[in-house]
């Protein structure tokens, strides 16, 4: 049985309790009492607040590094402490705001809440079960904001692959985050003309995300890109593509860990996609590509992928810290280039951290603004 399910379970089990075991009903609390049981009940409503603590804290854009989690002493009491500073765009109230709802929402009282000026605002809130306090968060206020600097703002530019599939809710959702990024989608799919006409009714730039041969045995999708193609048959490719879906922009690779380490197949597809004035993103799916190469020696506008968020995780939290590693190369080099996937826990991370990232000074752009602003440069410099 896999953990996820197991974790699932335990939490509509935990949510069961809650329903059915009230703490302000006295007849209950005597009933537990007399059948030994109080201990082992509030140890599961714990760790249940636990949970529901856990993906609230998410929701708000903080990460495990940002907590500080211990058991403390309140009184003659061992409680659970989470101390943590307010993220960039939110304030100690905003934050104790999210807490008792999440506290709330798990079957617990806010036992008190405090705001203290002295300490610039900060709040504790306590929560627990009918008489038993179990847990104390402190919400420490933000640092203040450093003084604008003429340095550019850090720019990342992320791309959500493989769009085609469906146009469920997490497809739709990705179109709702609120920031400018960069859809690439798979051709000959049931829904991608479909996605191709979302992203141009919402604004938002398009690419088409172009089957390419892997090593093994994995299938790329119809019609891929393959080692030995020459420039006629990508050529026909490209035109079979262009005719059905006409607002796509420019062109990644999906999967080509083979096609895309071969210079004279990415000699071809630069070539090709240089005459009909399309860009290539190279995905970077091998440390052997040379499509970035083969591109620029080209003349062909190219940029190659940074990280991926999500390839090799099904958890929001591990594609949270993937997001903050993306902003480390940004606050490096000045820009990073991402890619996602249309998924539900890629789209609940994205939720969550997209307005502190923004809040602390991180400028999110599409393929067309990197491709036009370094268009622009070069021809100031010429």
């Amino acid at each position: 049985m896999r953990p996820g399910f197991l974790l699932a379970a335990t939490i509509v089990a935990l949510l069961a309790v809650a329903a059915i075991y009230t703490w302000t009903s006295r007849s209950g609390q005597a009933f537990l009492v007399r059948t030994g049981l109080t201990d082992r009940f509030l140890d599961d409503l714990t760790l249940h607040l636990d949970v529901a603590l856990a993906e609230r804290f998410l929701e708000m854009g903080l990460l495990g590094s940002d907590l500080r989690a211990r058991r403390v002493l309140a009184g003659e009491t061992e409680v659970r402490e989470y101390r943590f500073q307010a993220p960039s765009h939110l304030t100690p109230t905003q934050c104790n705001l999210r807490i008792t709802r999440a506290g709330l929402a798990a079957g617990a009282l806010v036992v008190r809440a405090e705001e203290n000026h002295r300490r610039g605002g900060e709040v504790v809130v306590w929560l627990g079960f009918g008489p038993h306090v179990t847990h104390r968060v402190v919400v420490q206020p933000a640092p203040p904001k450093p003084a604008p600097t003429t340095e550019p703002a850090p720019r990342i530019a992320l791309i959500i692959d493989d769009l085609g599939h469906n146009m469920n809710a997490t497809t739709r959702a990705v179109f709702d985050l609120g920031i400018p990024l960069t859809v690439a989608v798979l051709p000959d799919l049931p829904n991608s003309e479909a996605a191709f006409r979302l992203a141009a009714e919402r604004g938002v730039p398009a690419i088409l995300h172009l089957p390419m041969e892997p090593e093994g045995r994995l299938d790329p999708g119809r019609q891929p890109v393959t080692v030995g193609m020459g420039e006629t048959e990508i050529e026909a490719l490209l035109e079979r593509h262009q005719t059905r879906y006409p607002t796509f922009i420019g062109v990644n690779n999906h999967m080509g860990s083979r096609a895309t380490a071969d210079r004279s197949t990415m000699r071809a597809l630069a070539s090709v996609l240089k005459r009909r004035d399309l860009f290539f993103i190279d995905s970077q799916t091998t440390p052997n590509s040379v499509g970035y190469e083969a591109a620029r020696q080209c003349g062909l506008w190219t940029i190659r992928n940074d990280l991926f968020l999500d390839s090799e995780t099904r958890s929001a939290e591990t594609v949270a810290l993937n997001l903050m590693e993306l902003c480390d190369v940004a606050r490096q080099t000045g820009l990073a280039v991402g890619i996602a996937h249309p998924r539900p826990y890629t789209v609940q991370a994205l939720r969550a951290l997209l307005p502190r990232l923004q809040a602390e000074g991180f400028e999110f752009v599409t393929l067309v603004v990197l491709r036009d602003g370094d268009a622009h440069d070069t021809a100031r410099r010429s």
